[in-house]
């Protein structure tokens, strides 16, 4: 997702926007069968009883699992980094707006996802019922939240989110490096440095850069130096 932060050329936010609306589109399309599986898997009631609270948690510890950072959650996993991740990202608010703008319906999709992601925790370890956050899942450890997803992905009661749980990650390491957590959509303007650029070593919007030049331009530098 990138935005220019300024007020000329929108070509590249325009193209991103189309990316986004077809990313959307195969994500409602995956989400389709979530309310379904949920009742197979006894986890519907649940679903609908979530607390946002619990919401919220339960994708911190998903965001920390995907890009960790010295958030409470990540070190709780066992897997932290000095430098900022997804949580200080903003990807968390911004995947569960994203979750469930892409298909609603009640429990809503974020809610759904996470009480799937809870539910089949606590099949992973029991004892992640109690811990520091209410989120069954936000207290696994790092190969814990990994044998969640191998059971999402090999259990046959799940088959129909597949390609849920195969795109869920890859949308989080989206967000945690785009912009959205600093992109005020009033103003179309960033507001702050995203940690992404930080991560990546991302120097922001340019007309040019050296490594680009090619080699002639490099050449006379080196020559004129």
């Amino acid at each position: 997702m990138t935005f220019d932060g300024g007020a000329g050329d929108h070509s590249s936010l325009r193209l991103s926007r189309r990316a986004f609306v077809v990313q959307v589109g195969l994500l409602a399309s995956a989400l389709a069968p979530l309310p379904g599986v949920l009742k197979r898997a006894g986890f519907l009631d649940d679903a609908l009883a979530a607390a946002p609270d619990v919401v919220s948690e339960t994708f911190n510890g998903l965001v920390a699992f995907v890009v960790p950072g010295p958030d409470a959650y990540s070190v709780a996993q066992g897997e932290s980094s000095a430098e900022p991740g997804g949580i200080d990202a903003g990807a968390t608010p911004a995947l569960i707006a994203g979750l469930n703008f892409a298909q609603w319906f009640n429990p809503t999709a974020a809610e759904g996802v996470a009480t799937l992601l809870n539910g089949v925790a606590l099949v992973v370890n029991p004892s992640a019922a109690s811990g520091s956050f209410a989120s069954p899942f936000a207290n696994l450890l790092f190969a814990e939240k990994a044998a969640v997803f191998a059971v999402l992905e090999g259990d046959p009661q799940f088959a129909a989110l597949r390609s849920l749980v195969g795109s869920l990650l890859g949308l989080v390491a989206f967000l945690s490096y785009s912009e959205v957590g600093v992109f005020d959509p009033a103003t179309r303007k960033l507001v702050g440095q995203p940690v992404g650029w930080t991560l990546s070593s991302y120097d922001g919007v340019a007309e040019g850069r050296d490594e680009l030049r090619g080699y002639f331009e490099h050449r006379r530098r080196a020559d004129d130096a």
